[in-house]
């Protein structure tokens, strides 16, 4: 649902997208991509499930809201349409910097 939200979120938050704009989207949504993958391999472990569910619930609103912010700004006010705006980069490369620790950490006690 998340990941349905920041795509929706990015595509309004820019007069048009290309073609070439493809590799941000699946940028935008490699965080939970990633979260996806790791939880079907924790299927299994239902403590770590819930720590991880409860990561996820909490990285998808910060991502969402910083997304829903950009748009809302981008939609009212008018001199923010003539700046650059790197929130579809800068979003999804720190909720990844968040998901990686979390994931390694995951992985290495499931292993334990």
């Amino acid at each position: 649902m998340a990941a349905l939200l920041t795509l929706t979120l990015a595509l309004t938050s820019v007069p048009r997208w290309r073609a070439s704009d493809a590799p941000f989207l699946l940028f935008a949504l490699s965080p939970y991509l990633a979260l996806g993958a790791l939880s079907t391999r924790l299927r299994c472990a239902q403590g770590r499930a819930w720590v991880l569910l409860g990561f996820t619930a909490a990285l998808s609103l910060a991502g969402v809201g910083c997304f829903a912010l950009d748009s809302w700004t981008f939609h009212t006010m008018e001199d923010y349409r003539m700046v650059q705006r790197f929130t579809v980069i800068v979003v999804p490369m720190l909720q990844l910097l968040l998901t990686a620790p979390v994931a390694l950490i995951v992985l290495l006690r499931a292993r334990l």
